[in-house]
């Protein structure tokens, strides 16, 4: 078994267990002494769980979200690789759907200072002072202001958005990997991120290398329904 499926399993069964005895993972495993000390490690080191007297227990809350402020400071410059990745998939003339998010936020501004002629849909409070420009046409769901997240939510916004066709949606995600499909914290943010990945031809998901292999709490889209842009593809 790959490093990677021995530590994601691992992970899997702390989430359902929140605690695990050495002897419970080596019998799940079925792997040498010296190699599940090292996967639990390695796990300690991305903060997916915390080394206890004789086990290990899951450190992270997959309901646990970060504030905007908090998200905009880190990965910086994977975040804005993505972003110009992004933008390429964007030709003339395209209605679009882009996401609340700090990538996103990054791709609205590359956005504003291109050439694109452009009908933009957004949940995103904050992306409209980056959509200024005259050749864009921009639209704002209306509903309820999640304030951690600059995010419009609820039926008000779902009603809205279900009316849209996209030739593209630009989608934020918590975590995402090819079994589990793309995750978010918010039961309420994933339905708005679900449906904006129905309502589109080609749906991306932009997220940095941290949030391969995470898990969150609600899935959002299978991984075949969407294509994801991160900085290493």
């Amino acid at each position: 078994m790959l490093a990677k499926e021995r530590k994601r399993r691992i992970v899997d069964y702390l989430k359902l267990k929140r605690r695990a005895t050495i002897e419970e993972l080596l019998t799940l495993m079925d792997c040498s002494i010296s190699t599940l000390r090292r996967d639990l490690n390695e796990l300690e080191k991305e903060k997916s769980l915390r080394r206890v007297h004789g086990g290990a227990e899951l450190t992270q809350d997959l309901s646990e979200e970060l504030s905007i402020s908090e998200k905009t400071s880190k990965n910086i410059q994977e975040k804005e690789e993505i972003a110009q990745k992004a933008l390429s998939k964007i030709k003339d003339g395209d209605i679009i759907f882009l996401d609340a998010g700090t990538t996103t936020g990054i791709l609205a501004e590359l956005i504003n200072q291109s050439h694109l002629y452009l009908m933009i849909v957004t949940n995103s409070v904050s992306h409209l002072a980056k959509l200024t420009d005259d050749r864009l046409i921009v639209y704002l769901l209306g509903g309820r202001v999640k304030k951690l997240t600059d995010a419009i939510i609820g039926s008000q916004a779902l009603e809205q958005l279900s009316a849209y066709q996209f030739n593209s949606a630009f989608v934020g995600a918590n975590g995402f990997d090819n079994e589990h499909g793309a995750m978010t914290p918010d039961h309420e943010e994933a339905a708005i991120k679900g449906l904006a990945v129905k309502q589109s031809q080609n749906a991306f998901i932009l997220a940095d290398s941290s949030k391969l292999g995470q898990m969150s709490f609600v899935k959002f889209a299978n991984s075949e329904e969407v294509e994801l842009i991160t900085e290493n593809n």
